[in-house]
């Protein structure tokens, strides 16, 4: 009995944090998290216009010139028409930091936010729609990235 009762005792010893692996991967991250809260995150991510992350480094510094740069292209041809690949014109209406697309004086009923044509600029160049698959209103998206007059020589 003496025996069980010890066995019982032993289990009931936390495991040192060396041996325990999810004990072991604890401050794994930090690092992303020293730029913005918790809190700020949980925002973020539920506000419509979504921003993008703070990142400190200096090689986002140039990918947030290039990402301003094509905003700000995208911003001055506003309304103007564009084409998909298979040539089917479009306009877009800039509103806050999303995008809305129209095809035959119809708007398209999702908003591309920002942070999503952001995602789209840190892919280019592209050779395919395909590629941006998983953001919202990707033929549109394609067709307004790959156009001289928003991507200019950036890509």
């Amino acid at each position: 009995m003496n025996s069980i009762q010890t066995e019982k005792d032993a289990s009931r010893i936390p495991p040192a944090r060396n041996e325990d692996p999810v004990l072991a991967m604890l401050g794994v991250g930090q690092q992303l998290w020293e730029h913005e809260a918790g809190n700020q995150f949980v925002e973020r991510l539920r506000t419509e216009d979504i921003s993008a992350p703070p990142i400190p480094s200096q090689a986002a510094s140039s990918a947030e010139d290039l990402s301003e740069a094509v905003w700000q292209a995208i911003q001055k041809h506003e309304g103007e028409a564009f084409h998909t690949v298979r040539g089917l014109p479009f306009t877009f209406e800039v509103e806050g930091n999303g995008i809305w697309f129209f095809r035959d004086g119809k708007r398209i009923e999702r908003k591309l936010t920002r942070t999503q044509v952001e995602v789209a600029i840190s892919r280019c160049p592209l050779r395919k729609t395909t590629e941006l698959k998983d953001l919202m209103d990707y033929p549109y998206l394609f067709g307004l990235l790959m156009d001289g007059r928003i991507r200019g020589q950036a890509w």
